[in-house]
């Protein structure tokens, strides 16, 4: 990421290093099929642009989402390190090294990534909580899976229901009385 790049909530250098790191220790991310580092750049940039814009009318283009999957990739490389130091990062993140999330990424796409690994790492990028209410059996009490960044219950949440294969938000919109 450039000096241009950032991603929201985080501060632009540390990003800027975060990434030039990435793509100078992780020589796996020059072999993204089709996608170099400039081009990471240029749609990481266009992602923050998308974030920080007053107007919610853009919709999500492809690349977009190749930005994110670089996200993914570059916060899995961190989860990885800090597993190697030694810090909390409990169990969930059971892959061998961030190469798997990328060749996964790359090769079937998000839908096969285990949800456990990308909920936690998109819990991470976003620094909320995300807790996914799953009522495909509605004659059960519903499950309810927490994924958290923090473990301050101020960080904000985002409710997710599953009533099929994808979970999708859950968004309350209150009455006027």
């Amino acid at each position: 990421m450039g000096s241009f790049v950032a991603i929201p909530g985080r501060k632009d250098s540390a990003n800027v290093d975060r990434f030039d790191n990435a793509i100078h220790e992780c020589d796996f991310m020059s072999k993204w099929p089709g996608y170099d580092a400039k081009t990471m750049r240029l749609d990481l940039k266009r992602l923050h642009e998308l974030v920080s814009s007053e107007s919610t009318s853009s919709g999500l283009e492809p690349d977009h989402h190749r930005a994110y999957q670089v996200l993914i990739v570059l916060e899995a490389k961190r989860a990885y390190d800090e597993r190697l130091a030694g810090l909390f990062c409990e169990d969930w993140f059971d892959v061998d090294s961030p190469a798997d999330v990328f060749r996964i990424l790359t090769t079937r796409g998000d839908d096969e990534l285990p949800s456990k690994i990308l909920w936690n790492l998109l819990c991470r990028i976003s620094g909320v909580s995300i807790e996914i209410i799953d009522a495909r059996v509605l004659s059960e009490r519903p499950k309810i899976h927490r994924f958290s960044s923090t473990a301050s219950p101020k960080t904000p949440s985002l409710t997710w229901l599953r009533l099929g294969k994808r979970p999708v938000p859950l968004f309350y919109i209150p009455d006027d009385e």
